[in-house]
């Protein structure tokens, strides 16, 4: 039987991460599988424009100024890395960017690795960090022989054409009993805000980029369920706090600091409300807006 894809003027034949012949419902540009509650967009970007986008246009000087200030995100990330792994060991981090995770790792003893495409990422990297990434897309090809104890990749398993096969791939060069973290959008609370994308008219940058996925924790359950990973945590990502900045900076102004406070004020309660939420439900329940899928390879 062939799917039927709910007012919707495009044909599915199946889901592109289970597989399933089902029916699927529109969600803005997105259309969303009933089997594993993956949201994805049928018709993306060419490869041409995708690496247009990741190489030029997406890395900006305002870009670079709030990864390098998005530390404390991941220094929590490592917390809970380091909670798993309180001996260490090596890490590597796909699609690092400008490679202040590593930075993080490597202060807390770790040997880092950073596979990033972008040019001008790996030149701030080596510049701001004294890294040196590898310049690529990431296949486990590049690292033949090699086990890592911890792989990371955050904000990269929504914009690519197969994530299973990504899973698949990095789970080649995990070690057994590594770690492995990515961190993603949340389908739970963002399905309203595919409906309210599509009335803005923004198809591309409304997830940190052209995003052709978001995933339910329930999908992600079901690609690492299929690898045989039993241990699968979800946990709220602590977002990113943008402070006021000086006046006298170029650009500033007292109403742009203003706007900053009350969306951080925000960030904060959401923050809190969603962890609270989690606790009641003895963490059976994560509706944060970004969250870190922990997978430990047994």
């Amino acid at each position: 039987m062939n799917s039927v894809l709910v007012n919707s003027p495009y044909s599915v034949t199946c889901c592109p991460i289970c597989g399933a012949e089902s029916r699927y419902r529109r969600r803005g540009y997105y259309v969303k599988c009933a089997e594993c509650k993956v949201a994805f967009r049928e018709q993306h970007e060419s490869d041409t424009e995708l690496d247009d986008y990741w190489q030029k246009e997406f890395w900006s000087e305002e870009e670079i100024e709030k990864r390098k200030n998005r530390e404390p995100v991941f220094q929590e990330a490592f917390k809970r890395l380091h909670q798993l792994k309180p001996t260490g060991g090596s890490v590597l981090d796909i699609g690092c960017g400008i490679g202040t995770f590593l930075k993080v790792c490597r202060q807390g003893g770790w040997q880092v690795t950073g596979v990033e495409p972008s040019v001008i990422a790996c030149d701030v990297a080596k510049r701001e960090y004294g890294l040196e990434l590898i310049n690529g897309l990431f296949e486990s090809a590049m690292f033949q022989g090699k086990k890592f104890d911890a792989i990371f990749a955050a904000q990269v398993l929504h914009h690519l054409p197969d994530p299973a096969a990504f899973v698949a791939d990095i789970d080649r060069v995990l070690a057994d009993d590594g770690v492995l973290m990515l961190r993603t959008p949340n389908l739970i609370p963002l399905e309203l805000s595919l409906l309210l994308q599509r009335v803005i008219g923004r198809k591309r940058e409304f997830f940190c980029g052209p995003a052709l996925y978001t995933f339910h924790p329930q999908t992600l359950s079901f690609l690492f369920g299929r690898l045989g990973y039993r241990e699968v945590q979800f946990v709220n990502s602590r977002p990113y706090l943008e402070l006021p900045r000086a006046p006298w900076e170029p650009g500033q102004s007292l109403g742009k600091n203003v706007r900053r406070l009350a969306v951080t004020a925000l960030k904060v309660a959401g923050y809190g409300a969603v962890e609270a939420v989690q606790k009641l439900s003895q963490g059976r329940v994560v509706i944060g807006p970004s969250i870190f899928v922990v997978a430990r390879k047994k």
